[in-house]
């Protein structure tokens, strides 16, 4: 753009963290450092109807109902013969109850195309920040021949770089819900791909006692549902504090906060009995490197960003 702010599509599942990297990147917004085309969502913590329903409240409660909501994947590429498990409640938002549902309503228009229509009218110019299932990434790439060569660059929260697990021993929730949809995208995107992995979300350490009593003590109607949120997802005895999507869109807003990061050759493993969904990387180094991991990042940098909210 000719004011210099970046461009972005942001790919959600909302999701207490989802709602919290939304929150980041809004205020971002606010002070002209990027401008948010879109929101797309997908099924992944909940179904795509909550959703929706999650964003348009986070949107209402900061004013940006300019901003358009696109549903997207109901379903994945080849759905998991398995019940999988829901960390954030059964409609992606701790099960509060809320009454009322948002004024704005999500364009029926899929997510899918309205990703594809903008990228490629904009060739080399919108970054995709994705913290869900990358089924309509996938969905985009198969659909339009031009879209992968028209992305700017892709940053994905999901997988894993040491076979640490968080929905199985080896898989993380992103990857395992749509492990196929991940396949493709690391497969066939060739723009720069940055992923923040599970194992990378351990490192920061940051306490509830500071989520609650210094984040969270902020005078903010977003972050006071958000507080009410994360009280009834997060149990009692839980001491670190993982917004593990938050995290990522503070790595592609301040880079510089990222202190460790390593390029490689990436892809998916689809057929493992116990590795369905891991990430399996080329460390005999015989094929070009496709992604680059980040595998920590500057806590107190990113805690200071959420003050800033």
């Amino acid at each position: 753009m000719a004011d210099g702010r970046r461009k972005v599509i942001v790919d959600v599942d909302v999701g207490t963290d989802d709602f919290l990297a939304l929150l980041i990147l809004l205020n971002a917004e606010k002070r002209r450092q990027i401008k948010i085309e879109a929101i797309v969502c997908s099924m992944g913590n909940t179904a795509v109807e909550n959703v929706c329903v999650n964003v348009m409240r986070l949107l209402e409660a900061v004013e940006r109902t300019d901003i358009p909501v696109f549903k997207g994947a109901t379903k994945q590429l080849i759905p998991p013969t398995h019940e999988i498990r829901l960390f954030h409640g059964k409609d992606g938002f701790g099960d509060l109850g809320l009454k009322g549902r948002p004024h704005m309503e999500a364009i029926k228009e899929p997510a899918a195309s309205k990703i594809a229509e903008l990228i490629v009218g904009n060739p080399g110019e919108i970054s995709l920040i994705c913290v869900a299932p990358l089924t309509n990434v996938a969905l985009a790439l198969r659909l339009y021949d031009n879209f992968a060569d028209s992305i700017k660059d892709l940053w994905i929260m999901g997988g894993n770089y040491t076979a640490v697990g968080n929905i199985t021993p080896t898989a993380e929730y992103n990857f395992y819900i749509d492990p196929e949809a991940a396949f493709i995208v690391l497969d066939t995107v060739k723009k720069p791909i940055f992923i923040l992995t599970w194992e990378t979300c351990l490192y920061p350490k940051i306490t509830f006692d500071w989520r609650f009593k210094v984040f969270g003590a902020k005078k903010n109607p977003a972050i006071e549902l958000l507080n009410l949120a994360e009280r009834s997802v997060y149990k009692e005895d839980e001491k670190i504090w993982l917004p593990c999507d938050a995290f990522l869109a503070a790595a592609f807003l301040k880079p510089e906060i990222i202190t460790k990061k390593s390029a490689h050759y990436a892809s998916v493993e689809l057929h493992g009995s116990q590795t369905r969904g891991q990430i399996v990387l080329d460390h005999l180094k015989t094929k070009k490197e496709n992604v680059t991991i980040i595998e920590q990042f500057d806590a107190e940098a990113f805690q200071q960003i959420l003050m800033d909210l």
